[in-house]
């Protein structure tokens, strides 16, 4: 009963916390504002195309003239909100995945930490709440950064780590290893990199502080290589998949200054940006609110009874508030991290806040457990119940600041979309009715419609023709007659047609990729114009287009001359 009593009480607490999180449950309308559809539109897709068709595709017709599917990390294929997408509609499943996150993140993140500080049940409680309560997680909600929220896993795969580390437990290093995939499967890059920076340091820490500097190396070796190894069907094609369609983002050009970082986590309204109503705000705001509670800041001087192996952990959350503030001068460390390919993608320096919150309560944590043992053993119970009616004033305070305006969000239905597709495929559209949200997608993709809108800050090589283009010749062409030529059985990842005369290109209305491929060997898929298309060099009898991610991935699409000598 002593090992159930303190998991009892974090229940508890997430429903106390979610209790005013009511409207999450009462509405159907969710795709209103930012990028909630942006973010949802992959699983719908997943979702459509598994109940019309009975499979998982591995290529997404619908947007941006096509995108892979595996090897894009925010499609979620893989994942559990993916799995639950197939049996519930998305609204559901979305909200389901929010809830099991956030307190699966809280479980594992309680036994993690008592685990490897070795920690009382009462400061793995102060860590917990302190870290799943603040406003990171509804800031990321209110945005629709929906594949942030298993951000909450960090300080699990952080502590799991460093106790492998000591320990070499292998039903830990499993753990690890689930976190990681989490956050693979969810497209959760930022808490990833993140996690790879903190580790850096917190790894040099660990093996400075042993006995036996050369097993904890030999284990730190050993847990990597499992992970890198086992996970290696997921992170190798999302790795070559972005250094080779390539990202773009414009980094954040409003540097933080002591103030606002005060502001941010402790000021009544988190920042000065965030002092309107939504409707009224950018999204982008919304990175820089991170609200930590009163609490935290009350418990500020237990700061200063951390011990010496804590120190290191102190000064990496000077560096990371350093970090978080941008590009504050030549010096600051953004300006060194953004030489790093995988680091220039923290567009916005304030999305470290889920660092630095980590480490200060962290450290706060720890600072109690110090202070907690100079209380005599009669007193301890006493401490507990004010520390336990201190967690209930926290909760209360954060949930009544972090879900201010949660409601704002649910406020707008889908459009009506009045474009009607004749075909059994999807047809491309320049793009739907727009009603609030950055991307237009998830109406269009209800109505069986592919666009070339594009929001995911991804490198593109072309733009493809759609409905409303005069040189437009449908989603699949000859070239030589310029008609359009139907598939007899299409399925998004896949073309069937009954034959192709020799001597004829094929053009289709999809971006070119090497892992698309034909089921006649003797000829290959080729780029036209950077559209896919097929050369036939001989009559092809029922040619079947079909893309395999796990096909040789090459560095950049190659253009094949063959396209070319057929175009002349």
């Amino acid at each position: 009963m002593k090992h159930i009593r303190p998991f009892a009480l974090l229940l508890l607490f997430f429903t106390f916390y979610l209790w005013d999180t009511k409207v999450l449950f009462e509405t159907n309308n969710l795709y209103g504002r930012f990028d909630w559809d942006m973010y949802s539109f992959h699983v719908e897709f997943l979702r459509k195309s598994f109940l019309e068709f009975g499979t998982i595709p591995l290529w997404n017709p619908y947007y941006g003239a096509g995108f892979p599917v595996w090897e894009n990390p925010t499609s979620k294929i893989g994942s559990l909100t993916h799995l639950l997408v197939l049996f519930l509609p998305t609204l559901i499943a979305l909200k389901i995945s929010f809830l099991i996150y956030f307190v699966l993140s809280g479980i594992l993140n309680f036994h993690s930490f008592r685990l490897y500080t070795k920690s009382s049940n009462l400061p793995s409680l102060l860590f917990v709440f302190l870290f799943q309560f603040s406003g990171f997680v509804f800031q990321k909600f209110y945005a629709g950064h929906l594949n942030q929220i298993p951000a909450l896993f960090l300080p699990a795969l952080i502590f799991y780590t460093l106790y492998f580390i000591q320990k070499k437990n292998w039903d830990i290093g499993i753990s690890i290893t689930f976190i990681t995939y989490i956050l693979l499967s969810e497209g959760s890059i930022y808490p990833l990199t993140q996690s790879l920076f903190l580790l850096f340091f917190l790894v040099i820490r660990e093996i400075c502080f042993s006995d036996s500097p050369k097993k904890r190396i030999l284990n730190f070796t050993k847990l990597s290589v499992f992970v890198f190894v086992f996970l290696a069907f997921k992170w190798v094609p999302v790795y070559q998949f972005i250094h080779s369609v390539g990202r773009h983002f414009v980094a954040d050009q409003f540097p933080l200054s002591l103030n606002d970082i005060y502001l941010i986590f402790f000021g009544p309204s988190q920042h000065p940006l965030l002092a309107n109503s939504l409707s009224q705000m950018q999204y982008r705001y919304w990175e820089y609110g991170n609200y930590l509670g009163q609490f935290p800041l009350y418990l500020f001087p237990l700061l200063f009874f951390t011990k010496k192996r804590m120190l290191p952990v102190v000064l990496l959350l000077g560096l990371v508030i350093w970090m978080m503030m941008g590009k504050v001068s030549a010096y600051a460390p953004a300006n060194l991290l953004e030489l790093l390919p995988i680091y220039s993608w923290e567009r916005v320096y304030p999305r470290w806040s889920l660092s630095v919150v980590f480490l200060y309560v962290w450290c706060l944590a720890v600072g109690f457990q110090n202070l907690s043992t100079l209380v005599p053993f009669r007193f301890q119970k006493y401490l507990g119940i004010f520390i336990i009616l201190c967690f209930f004033f926290h909760t209360q305070d954060t949930k009544r600041m972090n879900t201010k305006i949660l409601s704002e969000i649910f406020v707008l239905p889908l459009p009506n979309i009045s474009i009607k597709n004749p075909n059994t495929y999807p047809i491309t559209v320049p793009t739907v009715p727009d009603y609030g949200s950055d991307s237009r997608m998830l109406p269009a993709i209800l109505s069986n419609l592919s666009t070339n809108d594009i929001y995911e800050n991804l490198t593109f090589y072309f733009t493809n023709k759609t409905t409303s283009d005069k040189d437009y010749k449908g989603e699949v062409y000859l070239l030589s007659t310029k008609k359009e030529f139907k598939p007899k059985l299409w399925k998004p990842d896949r073309y069937e047609f009954d034959a192709l005369p020799k001597g004829e290109t094929l053009i289709f209305n999809q971006k070119y990729h090497p892992n698309f491929s034909l089921n006649d060997k003797k000829t290959s898929v080729c780029s036209f114009n950077g559209y896919l298309a097929i050369y036939a060099k001989a009559t092809l009898k029922d040619p079947i287009v079909s893309y395999n991610p796990f096909k040789t991935i090459n560095s950049r699409p190659k253009v094949h001359q063959l396209c070319f000598d057929a175009s002349q």
